[in-house]
């Protein structure tokens, strides 16, 4: 994946049974990755359907409600 914006990249490989992420620049993108996955999964893991999908000129944002 890459953040040409953010110039941060990060790329996952698999040998075998084992992964190998690799991340570069200012942001490290596969910790958001992460991070996101493991608040996804403490909110019950929401269905596509409850998910929020907010543009602004100046940003976006997709986040489910926790109710």
């Amino acid at each position: 994946m890459v953040d040409v914006e953010a110039g941060a990249w990060a790329a996952l490989t698999r040998e075998g049974e084992q992964w190998t992420v690799r991340q570069g620049g200012p942001a490290q993108l596969w910790d958001q990755v992460e991070d996101h996955l493991l608040r996804w999964r403490a909110d019950g893991s929401p269905a596509p359907d409850r998910f929020e999908v907010i543009v602004t000129p100046e940003a976006q944002r997709i986040t489910w409600p926790k109710s």
